[in-house]
């Protein structure tokens, strides 16, 4: 038997343990195959999801919770950095003006993210030769992903207002367009946008699109600098750094549309991301159907808009 031939075999074996198990009225060996799953699905949230590289999410409980009179969803009230008034410079003998400390504070209310109910007959399931596991969590994860992410950016979009408007609570536009392709010098003017506010705070993070990644391969040398170009046209661009901000690019055109760049400051000047229930994938069999879906509650919010801001090369397409 060839090794493809035996890799076949092999699989088609464990899918039929895994979805005997699932099948069984064992709850022990049920436990088993679901936890299976659930394992596989957590590691592929992690690692795919834009906002959670951007905001990392810190796991809750419900004595973290917050009851409010307005509604019965899950709330939690973070506190949020007070202005102050600017020291001055008086005369002797003179007292300061009283000024009395008020700290605002924030919700962050948690909703859940459902996939669309996934069923398949259990007799079908065993003639299966490719990783059942595999696809059923790869096609629950993608929406999601794409929901949670999505989410994400309509809040960004509401909060940055549009190109040129000016932010209330920074008197900054803080979502310009560059006319032009991303060169280095373009690149480095949409890195002050950010800086150029009241709040002084850095860029640290920048989301862009796989398509706009590709602008970077048209860096010459003298752009890049020394033999990288050289590099990168032989190699391709593969580094996560650029201008000593990090990178992130996503293959979700349809949430940061070509040209457009996303930038953020350290999280801890953004907001925050809650999880209250970790992704679960909820398993029933009746009868010969089997029904599966995952599920997760989750919550973010963008408490300061002055770690966030957005340009767009219009010359990138």
């Amino acid at each position: 038997m060839d090794f493809y031939a035996q890799q076949r075999e092999t699989q088609t074996r464990n899918n039929e343990i895994a979805f005997s198990k699932l099948a069984s009225t064992d709850p022990v060996q049920r436990k088993e195959a679901a936890d299976a799953i659930n394992a596989y699905t957590r590691t592929k949230m992690r690692e795919e999801s834009f906002l959670e590289k951007i905001i990392p999410s810190v796991e809750v409980t419900n004595e973290d919770l917050t009851r409010q009179v307005h509604t019965d969803k899950p709330v939690m009230v973070v506190d949020k950095e007070g202005d102050a008034p600017a020291a001055v410079s008086v005369p002797f003998a003179t007292l300061p003006l009283n000024y009395y400390i008020r700290f605002p504070r924030y919700q962050v209310v948690f909703q859940r993210i459902v996939t669309p109910r996934f069923g398949k007959d259990v007799v079908e399931l065993r003639t299966y030769e490719a990783d059942i596991r595999q696809i059923i969590s790869d096609n629950a994860i993608k929406d999601m992903l794409a929901e949670k992410d999505g989410k994400f950016i309509v809040a960004l979009n509401a909060c940055l207002i549009g190109p040129g408007q000016v932010m209330p609570t920074s008197g900054a536009a803080q979502y310009q367009q560059i006319s032009g392709a991303i060169t280095r010098e373009s690149l480095a003017d949409s890195l002050k946008i950010m800086p150029n506010t009241p709040f002084n705070l850095e860029v640290h993070t920048c989301l862009a699109n796989t398509i706009t990644a590709k602008e970077l391969l048209k860096f010459g040398r003298d752009e890049m600098g020394g033999d990288k170009s050289q590099d990168i046209m032989l190699n391709g661009y593969s580094e996560d750094v650029l201008l000593g901000r990090r990178w992130i690019f996503t293959i979700k055109k349809d949430l940061v549309p070509t040209g457009a760049v996303y930038q953020f400051a350290d999280p801890k000047y953004i907001g925050k991301h809650f999880s209250l229930e970790p992704d679960t994938m909820f398993i029933e069999q009746k009868a010969f159907m089997l029904e599966f879906y995952v599920y997760c509650c989750t919550g973010a919010a963008i408490g300061h808009t002055g770690g966030i801001a957005r340009v767009d090369f219009t010359g990138v397409q």
